[in-house]
């Protein structure tokens, strides 16, 4: 038997299906829950030999005024401790021989993580676990460009435990948020951080132009499989299980079209919100040694498609490819070196 975990994002949830007007639509996080065979209320799973359970973002509960706060602070007693806390009592309901995937995104993906550690503490096995773009933002948020996450949830001692299978983490190349620093994984022979195109959300998903979420979501569904996570196609989910309190998902809001020429959702920043608030990211691994970071070859494609995609924080930065075939290119060396690099 499968088991599958899946934590959103902050303030994603199911419901933001009906925002295809904003642009904004479910995460990649809600659509790993439906291609796992997972309903809205997780009631009901359509494969016999696995099961999907789903948790709302933080941010997402209770009135207004809790929202707002757990969004912006996400303390650990609150929307966090409950999330967790429900995600364990589902897991005590589960027999010593399930396959364990967890999936996460944003704040999601810290908890997934968290999740994970905690588990392994007790011994327990996982298959796979693949989180998009950690962010570990708990607390009063850290707005210095000089300083990685630290201490609030580093949960792993710095390294991934052995008893996870495979950790695959998506990280984006083109965050500038400061507040959003990604919580990179330590290298190790069951690690796998891959850098793609995009912000945050294009990463983890939540837009309704989604076409570079897609790319991230299509790789991670590929990963997972290959270590026998059953996926849905498209014309097998019961979409009749996909309508609950007002909420429809249909084929259109799930269906997966990667693009690599699909809108980068940048948001605007002037003046002193932009000097205080703003820093390209640090594309790099979390090691001692001299480590090259890991980027993903649509990068490459999308460089070579579009006039004006310059990723900025691969100015002047030494890194490999990771091909179609799934192997290491040798050293490329910033932007330009992706100039006349073909990934064929």
């Amino acid at each position: 038997m499968n088991a599958v975990f899946c934590f959103d994002g902050t303030c994603n949830e199911p419901s933001d299906v009906d925002d295809v007007f904003y642009n904004s639509s479910i995460s990649n996080i809600v659509k790993t829950h439906i291609f796992c065979g997972g309903d809205l209320i997780n009631t009901s799973h359509t494969f016999e030999q696995q099961k999907s359970f789903y948790y709302a973002g933080i941010g997402t509960y209770g009135n207004w005024l809790s929202q707002v706060f757990n969004t912006m602070f996400a303390p650990e007693y609150a929307d966090l401790e409950s999330i967790y806390n429900q995600a364990y009592n589902d897991y005590l309901t589960l027999t010593g021989d399930d396959h364990i995937f967890i999936f996460g995104f944003s704040r999601g993906a810290a908890i997934a993580r968290r999740f994970a550690s905690k588990l392994t503490e007790h011994g327990r096995k996982i298959t796979f676990l693949g989180v998009y773009d950690t962010v570990a933002s708990i607390g009063m948020p850290d707005l210095s460009a000089h300083t990685q996450p630290a201490s609030d949830v580093v949960f792993e001692n710095n390294s991934v435990s052995p008893l996870i299978q495979q950790a695959v983490h998506l990280v984006a190349i083109d965050e500038r948020r400061i507040a959003f620093q990604p919580l990179l994984m330590a290298p190790g022979a069951n690690v796998k951080e891959v850098w793609f195109a995009g912000v945050h959300a294009d990463i983890g998903g939540g837009f309704w132009h989604d076409g570079l979420a897609d790319i991230c979501l299509s790789y991670m569904l590929e990963e997972a499989k290959r270590f026998g996570l059953q996926v849905l196609e498209l014309h097998q989910v019961d979409y009749s299980k996909l309508s609950e309190n007002e909420v429809s998902i249909g084929s259109d809001d799930i269906a997966i079209f990667p693009q690599i020429d699909g809108p980068l959702h940048q948001k605007a920043r002037t003046g002193f919100m932009s000097s205080k608030t703003l820093n390209p990211r640090q594309v790099r691994v979390d090691c001692l040694e001299d480590c090259m970071p890991l980027v993903h070859y649509s990068v490459v494609e999308r460089f070579q498609a579009i006039a004006d995609y310059r990723p900025i924080a691969l100015r002047n930065k030494p890194f490999q490819l990771l091909l179609p075939n799934g192997e290491r290119s040798g050293m490329i060396f910033g932007i330009e070196g992706m100039r006349e690099y073909s990934v064929l």
